[in-house]
């Protein structure tokens, strides 16, 4: 079945033309290609601050359940949580607001980022300069849907696995930050021994 007759799909928001030259009252958190991170999630410290001209549509904020998709390399899929929400999506992404009663977002997240799904978008994306997807490839992208039950129990893995693996990653940064204390305190103590004999 195609993506686009189970999710609303669009691109973000043209930032320029909704954007304030001076400090405005409708400021809202903005969403770059840097606040992205290539494991699937948002970096709060990597979002900036948008001011514009008037009050943004619903549309072109994240709300709980959307999935923002990246429209160039790596062309990273991130799920919105009810932290995320009310961020301004810029042109740069895709929104995806599933069909819950056909598709889970959590299913979806799963399916965008697995490795056949990025060949497809690549080869689409592949023609251009800038290996820029547009949001329309999404429309027809062919999903392979598993009952809402089995839907689920994949997204329970995924999210089980991406836990796994980002503690795994937090756990090797601190092992590292504790060798090297325990390199540089050895170190120090070596030289205050030769100093003493």
């Amino acid at each position: 079945m195609n993506l686009g007759n189970v999710a609303a799909i669009r691109s973000g928001l043209v930032l320029s033309r909704k954007l304030s030259r001076e400090r405005s009252p409708y400021c809202y958190p903005l969403l770059n290609l840097r606040a992205i991170h290539p494991d699937g999630y948002i970096l709060p410290d990597g979002l900036e601050v948008f001011h514009a001209i008037e009050p943004l549509h619903q549309e072109y904020l994240t709300q709980q359940g959307d999935i923002i998709i990246r429209l160039s390399i790596p062309y990273t899929a991130v799920l919105i949580d009810s932290d995320m929400a009310g961020i301004v999506v810029s042109s740069n992404f895709a929104i995806v607001r599933s069909n819950q009663e056909y598709i889970l977002p959590e299913y979806l997240l799963w399916l965008l980022n697995t490795p056949d799904i990025k060949k497809k978008i690549y080869e689409s994306s592949s023609s251009n300069m800038l290996n820029a997807v547009k949001p329309t490839f999404f429309v027809s992208l062919n999903v392979s849907l598993l009952s809402l039950a089995n839907q689920r129990k994949i997204s329970q893995l995924n999210l089980l696995a991406k836990q796994q693996s980002r503690l795994l990653k937090k756990l090797a940064e601190e092992k590292e930050k504790y060798y090297a204390i325990v390199l540089d305190r050895a170190h120090k103590s070596m030289i205050e021994g030769r100093k003493t004999t």
